[in-house]
């Protein structure tokens, strides 16, 4: 009885879908489902987008991450199981030891075996972090061409001055095969969280290029793991296959799949009709559904790391901007859109309950968090007063404009919103409804404050490309950012070091005591109580409305963090939950 009303919601759901428009959603249910229960030798995880990037070291997003995980390893890694602390664990290092406060020596693991036959050595790890160093350009030798471009994380291996934290590495197999050694410019605290980022995860000498990337359309990435790599098609799947001479134990499941379908309510379909064994991406409105489901389970994980945030373009007007300190957007204009933001609908119907206020940048649960700044989504303020306060703003720009008009929600509405003071230029994600949904919210909001929008739809990886390489094309753009290893260095730096590729802001603060030089600062104290003041005072910078205009305010404007839910079969077991971003596809397996 139970499979006969979900199968019913799931056809009526697919009709309603259907009349308004959604031919995804139709093609995915008669085309492309799976017909019938998956093969127990096969696993198949509902993915929410395609990935980015094949090579490791150019990955800087959660679904390349997700794959390459599967396929590759790093000498260390957290552990998924020690949710929440994370602990780190030795993966292809057995060991290290520090030999001094710039020299550390990794004792790697024996008998691990390339997905190529090839046995590793110290000499392929050397190999992959001098590859790293490579397309990091630390040389400032490498060609820009289209096949060896700067790798999109590169800025994580660069302290804040601008040097490359390690100076070279040493391994000679006739020596001793198995030891790999690191020699560092200067001493770096978060130097093992560092390691355990997966730009560094290490692959076959034997079958991969140093001097090119691998290219996600056409080439095999081959690593360490438990599961090989055997194809990427766009828009369908990722699969791979068990590696039956993986040191460790290799996994249930012959066969693992990621089957992608970026139309969240196309998979959302696709998953209560039992088509995955773990549904990626699940919209917060379906939560409940899975809930009521005896099929699923629903694990409730704990409050996000990860947070998701509107970044604004606070650079210049484009790539030769006459003064970079002229901001396009400048800090009166963002504090107005940080003021007229819905958050509690975002939180409440956007999201169905299951997030809660946005972090300033570093999580609630990390050292480091700055729990005092107030942002304008705080509980002491409403929507109504925020939008007074962003009415004022707007007014100080436009005086003329807004001469005579109230700022009072509810009062001169129509009129402001037909000004039309300010046209900006905002990014949606394609296929992605939690988007779709924040961008109709934005216009409504904005309007009301005399600002239209102009929506431009792209994919993910070209979201990516302009935003590392043109930004200067969105004024704002909305993403998420989760941390790559367990320090506040990494929540901030990347997101506003302008060296960074993941700096779609461009902001350029070079004023005294503004937010270049406390980050410089912070990079620099080595007493780790006085850098997590350092840090915390870069989150009052740039988030708290309560404190006087700078350069650096509102360059982002945090939304939400999720409360993190997994949803899977019943009857699978062994997922490790967590808030990391991260599935171990080969630990899980179902209770027969």
């Amino acid at each position: 009885m139970e499979m006969e009303k979900k199968n019913l919601a799931i056809i009526i759901l697919a009709v309603v879908l259907a009349a308004s428009g959604i031919g995804n959603v139709i093609l995915a249910i008669t085309g492309g489902l799976i017909v019938g229960a998956p093969d127990k030798t096969t696993l198949v995880y509902g993915f929410a987008s395609n990935p980015a990037a094949l090579d490791p070291v150019d990955t800087w997003d959660v679904p390349s991450n997700i794959m390459q995980h599967q396929v590759t390893q790093n000498l260390i890694e957290y552990d998924l199981s020690t949710h929440p602390g994370y602990e780190l664990r030795p993966v292809l290092a057995e060991s290290w030891i520090w030999e001094s406060p710039t020299r550390i020596s990794f004792k790697l693991r024996d008998n691990v075996y390339f997905h190529d036959g090839t046995r590793m050595t110290a000499e392929d790890v050397k190999w992959n972090w001098d590859r790293n160093m490579w397309f990091g350009n630390s040389t400032g030798l490498l060609p820009a061409n289209g096949t060896s471009w700067v790798g999109f994380p590169s800025s994580l291996y660069f302290l804040t001055n601008g040097s490359y934290i390690f100076d070279h590495f040493e391994a000679d197999d006739d020596v001793d095969p198995l030891n790999f050694t690191m020699v560092l410019t200067a001493p770096f605290a978060a130097l093992l969280d560092l390691i355990a980022f997966g730009a560094t995860n290490i692959l076959s000498p034997r079958s991969t290029s140093f001097w090119n990337y691998l290219d996600l359309a056409s080439d095999i990435l081959v690593g360490t793991g438990p599961y090989k790599y055997i194809h990427y098609i766009r828009d369908n799947e990722v699969r791979f296959e068990r590696w039956d001479m993986y040191w460790g134990f290799p996994g249930y499941f012959e066969v693992a799949i990621l089957r992608i379908i970026e139309d969240d309510t196309a998979r959302m379909t696709a998953g209560l009709a039992g088509q995955f064994d773990y549904v990626g991406g699940v919209l917060k409105t379906f939560i409940d559904t899975f809930k009521g489901d005896a099929d699923f389970h629903v694990e409730d994980v704990g409050e996000d790391l990860c947070y998701f945030y509107l970044e604004i373009y606070s650079g210049p007007g484009n790539q030769s901007g006459a003064d970079p300190q002229q901001q396009r957007n400048n800090a009166t204009l963002r504090r107005a859109l940080a003021w007229a933001v819905n958050y509690t609908y975002i939180w409440e119907e956007i999201q169905a309950g299951y997030a809660v206020e946005g972090v300033p940048a570093v999580p609630r649960a990390m050292a480091g968090h700055n729990a005092s700044v107030v942002q304008a989504s705080d509980s002491k303020y409403n929507w109504t007063y925020g939008i007074s306060q962003a009415r004022e703003l707007m007014a100080s720009m436009y005086p003329t404009e807004t001469f005579g008009l109230s700022f009072d929600l509810g009062t001169n509405d129509s009129i402001w919103e037909g000004l039309g003071l300010r046209t900006l230029e905002i990014n949606r994600h394609f296929e992605s409804v939690t988007n779709l949904r924040i961008n109709q919210l934005l216009e409504n909001n904005f309007g009301l404050i005399g600002i239209n929008l102009v929506e431009t739809i792209r994919p993910w990886g070209v979201y990516l490309d302009t935003g590392e390489n043109t930004p200067w094309e969105m004024d704002i753009g909305y993403i998420g950012w989760c941390p790559d290893y367990l320090n506040p260095f990494n929540m901030i730096d990347p997101l506003f070091n302008l060296a960074s590729g993941s700096c779609f802001s461009r902001i350029n603060d070079t004023s005294l005591g503004g937010l270049t030089e406390l980050m410089d600062k912070a990079g620099n104290e080595l007493n780790r109580t006085k850098q997590l003041d350092i840090y915390k005072d870069i989150q009052s910078l740039i988030y708290d409305v309560e404190r006087p205009l700078n350069p650096a305010s509102h360059t982002h404007i945090s939304g939400w963090v999720y409360l993190v839910q997994a949803t899977h079969k019943t009857a699978l077991k062994g997922v490790q939950y967590n808030v990391m971003t991260q599935a171990e596809m080969w630990k899980w397996y179902y209770d027969t």
